[in-house]
């Protein structure tokens, strides 16, 4: 507790500066996080015995989160779909290089499943972003996320009794979650002001991003389980690897970016 404390501290300050300012060192801390987490998840899947396309899903990851940021700059967003036809392509001929005599399929579908699980997702980073000025609808993720994640730990931690999912990840536990949900909703309550988000929209934001995000946190631990590995990697003093931080953002991102695009803005 005490090492993930001090990350916290540190780490904390850091990520809010290049969310409120952007530009550059904002691109950079996401590159970093995407970069950071492909490999991580690759390396899991090595552990397992496949063979993924190290050199194509960092390239894409690089190329995906690259191409949102000047995607933004040049109002041409639409594109950004097309982007992901063009990595699925060069993925499923990166198969003719990988150099097994079975299995080849597997490790491109790992291949393209850690591209999109990082670079593509993260991307919605820099979209969420860009909707305001300092990032509000981002900072608001952010916060509600980490309410969830918070509680829901703490809670299960101590009060836990009955599991969530124990054939994925035998510490959750039902008490966790609803605690964590409901943190959520009032989280999202609390701080919608910093995106100038209504009370009917917060209320169902905040539904809809403590039920995904768990969903989100499971899809990394079933990763972690099939892999045999208790966490993804180990570049975060007491908190893991950067994976394991960055899990219940995964889905939750394109999520809030959808709403907003369709609902609010």
């Amino acid at each position: 507790m005490i090492a993930r404390g001090l990350t916290i501290l540190v780490a904390a300050p850091l990520i809010w500066a290049c969310t409120y300012f952007g530009g550059v060192p904002f691109l950079i801390l996401v590159l970093g996080l995407a970069l950071f987490s492909v490999n991580e998840f690759y390396s899991m899947m090595l552990k397992k015995g496949f063979f993924p396309a190290y050199w194509v899903g960092n390239f894409f990851t690089i190329f995906f989160i690259g191409f949102a940021a000047y995607s933004l700059k040049q109002n041409w967003e639409p594109a950004h779909s097309a982007i992901f036809t063009f990595a699925a392509m060069v993925s499923l001929l990166s198969g003719i290089f990988l150099k097994r005599e079975k299995d080849t399929i597997v490790d491109v579908a790992i291949t393209q499943l850690g591209m999109i699980y990082t670079g593509w997702f993260f991307s919605y980073f820099l979209f969420i972003r860009n909707l305001t000025e300092h990032g509000g609808y981002l900072f608001f993720l952010i916060l509600t996320v980490w309410a969830n994640d918070i509680v829901a730990y703490l809670v299960g931690k101590k009060f836990g009794r009955h599991k969530l999912a124990p054939s994925i990840s035998p510490k959750k536990s039902w008490e966790g979650a609803i605690a964590g949900f409901l943190t959520c909703i009032a989280a999202a309550e609390i701080f919608s002001g910093i995106a100038l988000i209504n009370g009917t929209h917060a209320l169902t934001l905040g539904i809809l991003i403590g039920i995904v995000a768990q969903f989100s946190d499971l899809v990394e631990s079933l990763i972690k389980r099939e892999a045999g590995v208790k966490d993804s990697g180990a570049a975060i003093p007491g908190h893991g690897g950067v994976l394991d931080r960055m899990d219940s953002f995964v889905l939750t991102a394109p999520l809030l970016y959808y709403y907003v695009v369709w609902f609010i803005k």
